[in-house]
């Protein structure tokens, strides 16, 4: 009898190795791709303004406008401080998604703020503070610039302020580094949460500013 049993055996394993062959070929080899993907499935439950420390906390003026969550790198370069070489950062480059898991802007360099729609928004760092060691610091950034592709139109036309919550990764493995010139790219997570004016018109949108001036922003 067990003569005839091996082969049955043998056909069962070569059915579950091909079905794991398959499985293997059907998943998503690019981590950065599944990690927007989990992002963008997950659903955004931001911390209350009042549960935030008091330094990140938005105005009693403003009012909560928009929810994003944010995939992408926090951007090092190895610069001399001093008689050392250590990693500084140079700016944050990610991917925007809202809640029902769509694509609606960036993240860039300089704090800038830039929607698909036209609008843009560059902040000014007004406070930060770490709330995960191993993490970017929670911060809340007031608003530069912000511009519409019409005066007073877009996502990010009106916003005065936003606050970096519940973020995960973004820091180098060690802030000494040993290559003068070097960038780093450490992938990194976020929740945004833009505010407005709690009315509309009392808040006039700066204008444009020269590509220069958006270059030079902090």
């Amino acid at each position: 009898m067990a003569a005839f049993h091996a082969p049955a055996v043998a056909v069962r394993a070569l059915v579950a190795l091909a079905l794991a062959s398959l499985l293997a070929a059907c998943a998503d080899p690019t981590p950065g791709s599944a990690q927007l993907k989990i992002a963008q499935q997950q659903k955004l439950v931001p911390p209350a303004n009042e549960t935030l420390p008091l330094s990140l906390r938005a105005g009693s003026q403003e009012v909560l406008q928009d929810v994003l969550s944010a995939v992408g790198d926090e951007v090092w370069n190895c610069r001399r401080s001093g008689g050392a070489l250590q990693w500084t950062s140079t700016g944050t480059e990610a991917t925007l998604v809202d809640q029902a898991r769509k694509s609606v802007g960036t993240v860039m360099p300089n704090r800038m703020f830039s929607a698909y729609d036209g609008s843009y928004m560059i902040g000014r760092l007004a406070a930060d503070q770490t709330v995960t060691p191993d993490a970017l610091p929670w911060q809340r950034m007031d608003a530069r610039f912000n511009a519409g592709e019409r005066t007073g139109e877009g996502r990010f036309a009106r916003t005065t302020s936003v606050q970096r919550v519940l973020t995960s990764g973004g820091l180098p493995p060690n802030p000494a580094c040993d290559q003068e010139g070097v960038s780093l790219f450490v992938p990194y997570s976020a929740t945004y949460l833009f505010y407005r004016a709690s009315d509309p018109a009392a808040v006039v949108p700066a204008p444009e500013p020269p590509l220069d001036a958006a270059s030079a922003a902090q």
